[in-house]
C-alpha cells in the first residue's frame, strides 16, 4: 500500500464500499481506472452503513479493514481512509457528501478529488443525499461493467441528467464476473473462492472462520488477527 502521508498528494481518486469482502475487481478495476485519470493514489474508503444496504448488517468492522489491507498489500497506490467507520454512531448510515466535505477539508481547495462509482450506482445517483453538492467537490469518474454497456447507461439516467454532460465522466474497464454476495454465498455453502480474492483475503477469511465459514482451528490471537 501507499507509503507516507497520501494526505500531500495532489490527485486523488475516491473508492468507497463496504468491502465485505473485498475481491480482485475492487483491487484491479480502481487501478486501471486510476492511471486513466492520472490520480497519484486510490483512496479506499470503507463504509461505515450504506443508506442503501441498511436490510443487511455488515460485518464487524476490524474485519473488512484487516481484509482490505490484505488486498491492497501490494499495490503501492493504494490508501485507506477510515473516516466513515471512525465516525459511525449507531445504525446511522455514512453519506459520500460528508466523507467529501471532510476530505475537502483535510487536502485543501488546490487538489483535484475524483470520485469512483459504479454504473448502478450513478442510475441511483439522484437518491444520493446532496448530489449537486457532491459534484461540486468532487469529480465522478463511472466504471462500466459489462454486460451494462456505455450506450445502454446513458439511456437510463435519472431525470434531468444530460447525457452529453455525463458521457464524458464514464470509463470502461473489462469485466469481472466477482462480487462480494458471490464469496459469501460460496464461503457459507462450503465452496471454494480461490481465484475470486486475493489468497490473503480467502485464508483470512478461513482462519477467521467468517459468512458462515466455520473456523479451520485458528485462534483469535492468531496470524491475521487485526
Amino acid at each position: 500500500m501507499w507509503k507516507g502521508d497520501w494526505t500531500t498528494c495532489r490527485r486523488v481518486l475516491v473508492f468507497g464500499g463496504s468491502f465485505d469482502p473485498p475481491h480482485w475487481a475492487h483491487v484491479r478495476l480502481p487501478e486501471r481506472v486510476r492511471r486513466q485519470v492520472g490520480a497519484e493514489v486510490t483512496l479506499y474508503v470503507p463504509a461505515g452503513r450504506s443508506p442503501f444496504k441498511r436490510e443487511r448488517t455488515l460485518t464487524e468492522a476490524h474485519h473488512r479493514i484487516r481484509m482490505l489491507e490484505l488486498a491492497l498489500a501490494d499495490q503501492n497506490r493504494a490508501a485507506i481512509w477510515t473516516d466513515e467507520i471512525e465516525r459511525q454512531r449507531g445504525q446511522e448510515p455514512s453519506y459520500t457528501v460528508e466523507t467529501l466535505e471532510r476530505l475537502r477539508a483535510k487536502l485543501g481547495e488546490g487538489a483535484t478529488i475524483r470520485l469512483l462509482i459504479g454504473g448502478d450506482q450513478l442510475r441511483a445517483f439522484d437518491r444520493w443525499k446532496e448530489p449537486d453538492r457532491i459534484v461540486e467537490l468532487a469529480e465522478l469518474v463511472v466504471m462500466v461493467r459489462l454486460p451494462d454497456t456505455r450506450e445502454k447507461l446513458l439511456t437510463e439516467l435519472p431525470a434531468g441528467f444530460d447525457p452529453k454532460v455525463w458521457a464524458g465522466r464514464i470509463v470502461d474497464v473489462p469485466g469481472m464476473a466477482v462480487s462480494s454476495t458471490e464469496i459469501r454465498r460460496r464461503v457459507a455453502a462450503g465452496e471454494p473462492i480461490e481465484g475470486l480474492t486475493p489468497p490473503a483475503v480467502a485464508a483470512y477469511i478461513r482462519a477467521w472462520g467468517g459468512y458462515g465459514g466455520g473456523n479451520d482451528g485458528a485462534t483469535e490471537g492468531g496470524e491475521g488477527d487485526c
